[in-house]
């Protein structure tokens, strides 16, 4: 990205934008060994229904993250706020990484980040100074540790498959389940090494790339692929919670840009 001055966008502006990030996320739909809306109606699933309306609760966490500024205080309480809005079933799922993720996003942008690296680079330093609150796991500190950089890269990816997507013309939803299988096929996720073992992180990498081969979700053998895809990993239980959590961030990097004109020249 160029590094020329950006037009600003206020913190309420940025807000607006990671809720809708979030809630774009959460209600995308197929999205393998992740809470989506079809299981809305599952009553042995309450993680969706629990995240339905925790966008909306997030708003004011992540204006604060935004205003912020210099004070990591400040900055640290609204990591905390965000964190604690995700119910502790979803945060297993990655969603409590995605809300701090989005925090520091909105305190990266709001401090003058210069395109979209530059705001990944900004929040990476900022997570670093922003100690995770409670119980601390992995997921909470989804811009730190070993897989940061591959994380940027695969980020970095994933808007421009979406982006690619876009110009054939394939729906929005088609677009995004493209950017989710750019991510899942590029990430070593610690998170399935850890509860699934290697050789699932191997196996949804390879089909998650298999699909995106095939054409990605917007084509006929790209969707049967997907839907193998999806069977299996509900069926072995295999939760992609980094790859879901960095889709958000995907999302909420993408709306800003197309906000800023100068960001896309």
């Amino acid at each position: 990205m160029p590094s020329q001055h950006l037009p600003r966008i206020d913190a309420d502006g940025l807000a607006d934008l990671a809720v809708a990030a979030f809630t774009r996320e959460v209600f995308l739909t197929p999205k393998p060994g992740l809470p989506d809306c079809r299981t809305a109606q599952t009553p042995a699933n309450s993680v969706f229904s629990s995240l339905v309306d925790v966008g909306v609760r997030l708003h004011g966490p992540l204006r604060a993250a935004a205003a912020a500024g210099t004070d990591i205080g400040r900055l640290s309480a609204a990591c905390r706020a965000a964190q604690d809005q995700v119910p502790h079933t979803a945060s297993l799922h990655g969603f409590d990484a995605a809300a701090r993720a989005l925090c520091l996003l909105t305190a990266a942008w709001a401090r003058g980040a210069a395109g979209t690296r530059d705001a990944c680079t900004r929040a990476v330093a900022l997570d670093e100074q922003v100690a995770p609150s409670g119980d601390v796991r992995d997921s909470r500190r989804l811009l730190s540790g070993r897989t940061t950089w591959d994380g940027l890269t695969a980020t970095e990816a994933a808007l421009s498959a979406v982006r690619e997507a876009r110009t054939r013309g394939v729906t929005e939803d088609t677009a995004q389940l493209d950017a989710l299988l750019t991510l899942m096929a590029a990430m070593d996720d610690e998170r399935v090494v850890r509860d699934k073992g290697p050789l699932a992180l191997r196996m949804i990498q390879e089909d998650a790339a298999t699909v995106l081969a095939a054409g990605g979700a917007g084509m006929p053998e790209g969707r049967r692929l997907l839907s193998e895809l999806d069977e299996q990993m509900t069926r072995y239980a295999i939760c992609p919670a980094t790859s879901g959590a960095l889709l958000t961030v995907v999302l909420f990097l993408d709306s800003v840009e197309s906000r800023l004109p100068a960001a896309a020249a």
